[in-house]
């Protein structure tokens, strides 16, 4: 249902493993006994997936669908739900077997934090030199003189409105 491999028999919903192993007439018991770890599951993987034409995800695909979420979905996107409900859309479409839930979530995260630092200091670098020294008076009081052609705030410190190091 989810186009991916559960990552432990738990995982599995009770009637959904009574239901198969009826099919299959093998006593549901033996799922407790199905080896998680060793090459047996490795070669079944394979050959689920061979039957249905999809392929295991690889490191190249998750920061392919991270620059995809950054750049196309995270500009009109903020639920995280959704996003990630677009990752596993993205994948079966592709045929590409889904992240893990939790690396799903992470690769969202990232996406977010990418969109969010590129928003940023695309915002930032469209703001005059006299608006950053606005802002920097706004946030510092009456201490902040104005900010010099280096980024620095008069009387020492950064700018919060200098770009930093990318």
């Amino acid at each position: 249902m989810e186009a991916r491999f559960p990552e432990s028999a738990g995982e599995v919903p009770a009637a959904a493993v009574e239901y198969v192993a009826q099919q299959v007439k093998v006593p549901a018991e033996a799922w407790a006994a199905y080896d998680w770890q060793g090459d047996r599951i490795k070669r079944h993987r394979k050959e689920i997936r061979a039957a249905y034409g999809f392929r295991a995800n690889t490191e190249e695909d998750q920061e392919r669908l991270a620059g995809w979420l950054t750049a196309e979905l995270c500009p009109v996107e903020l639920s995280r739900d959704r996003l990630a409900a677009a990752v596993v859309a993205r994948c079966r479409n592709d045929c590409i077997e889904p992240p893990a839930p939790g690396q799903v979530k992470r690769l969202v995260g990232k996406a977010i934090r990418d969109f969010e630092a590129q928003f940023c200091h695309s915002t930032l670098a469209r703001l005059s030199r006299s608006t950053c020294s606005r802002l920097e008076e706004l946030i510092a009081g009456d201490t902040v003189q104005g900010v010099d052609g280096a980024g620095s705030v008069a009387g020492g410190g950064r700018s919060h409105f200098t770009p930093g190091p990318t």
